[in-house]
């Protein structure tokens, strides 16, 4: 129901080097509460392992959609293969979830209205968040995660295989 990306990077890049990579864009998470007075020069933020990478870009605008980017870097012949899904965060899921029951609960009971009462086009508000509601996450998410695609194919140099989107 919520959208998600996984793909797979082929690159000619040792794992090694596919760290080396992303430790130069990647600034580690913020630690408590920080106010930043100073923009950061690396894109993204986030956890970087020997073989897996947890990472968000880093925005300075809001968006509950953004895409949390997890990877698993492994060995392919000569050079790497990376496996990743970009996902919504469980808390934005977890209140969409809420937000939508609630408002297709009330679209429902405004469409079951409409059929016994004359038409308000007031009883198609309910129906237009609920369509809204979930139209807002996909929209949102795929700008986002369509650049950092983008940018995690030219960062390793390498080619997109096996890449499923799910909406």
């Amino acid at each position: 129901m919520f959208p998600s990306q996984r793909f797979t990077i082929t690159t000619y890049l040792s794992p090694d080097d596919v760290q080396k990579k992303l430790l130069a864009v990647v600034d580690p998470p913020p630690q408590g509460i920080q106010f930043q007075w100073k923009r950061s020069e690396k894109p993204y933020q986030g956890q970087i392992g020997e073989h897996s990478f947890k990472i968000s870009r880093i925005i300075y605008y809001r968006n509950s959609f953004l895409p949390q980017i997890e990877g698993r870097i492994q060995p392919h012949g000569r050079g790497s293969q990376i496996e990743i899904e970009m996902k919504l965060h469980s808390i934005v899921i977890i209140f969409m979830c809420v937000w939508l029951s609630m408002v297709g609960q009330f679209a429902l009971m405004f469409v079951v209205v409409l059929f016994q009462e004359d038409f308000e086009p007031a009883f198609l508000i309910p129906v237009g968040m609920f369509i809204f509601g979930l139209a807002l996450p996909g929209i949102g998410f795929s700008i986002e995660a369509n650049g950092s695609k983008k940018f995690l194919l030219e960062l390793f140099q390498g080619i997109e295989e096996n890449s499923i989107e799910q909406r």
